[in-house]
């Protein structure tokens, strides 16, 4: 599951740092702004997919709101180290990239067991991978 877990992870980091770098590099916004519109679209792309593929769960699409708030905890990790990293490093994509897959280390466990033991945790049929 945990496998399951990174796999999805790894997804939404790479739609957050794609959004990001469009948002930011388009001139559509700066490193704050971008990150808050790319954590949201990333979040909704990791919620569906941690609900089908990696909990497999039957719960409804009412669980979008729980998991997107309490996962907005481990965002504060996430970005809180974001924004230190490019505050140490500056705001070039590649750092900008750098920050948010840093942050996304950082908020892994955290998120893991928030949508394993609440979000998904009476749903959830855990099955061998």
């Amino acid at each position: 599951m945990l496998l399951r877990f990174c796999l999805v992870g790894t997804l939404g980091f790479l739609v957050d740092s794609g959004v990001l770098l469009f948002i930011t590099t388009a001139g559509l916004g700066g490193a704050g702004v971008g990150r808050l519109v790319s954590f949201l679209i990333a979040a909704c792309v990791t919620w569906a997919l941690n609900r089908r593929f990696t909990f497999r769960s039957r719960a409804s699409t009412k669980s979008l709101g729980p998991y997107v708030l309490l996962t907005g905890f481990g965002a504060l990790l996430n970005v809180g180290v974001y924004w230190l990293w490019i505050a140490v490093f500056g705001e070039a994509p590649a750092m900008l990239v750098l920050g948010v897959a840093a942050g996304s280390i950082a908020a892994l466990a955290f998120n893991f067991m928030v949508s394993k033991y609440v979000v998904f945790r009476a749903t959830f049929r855990e099955t061998p991978p």
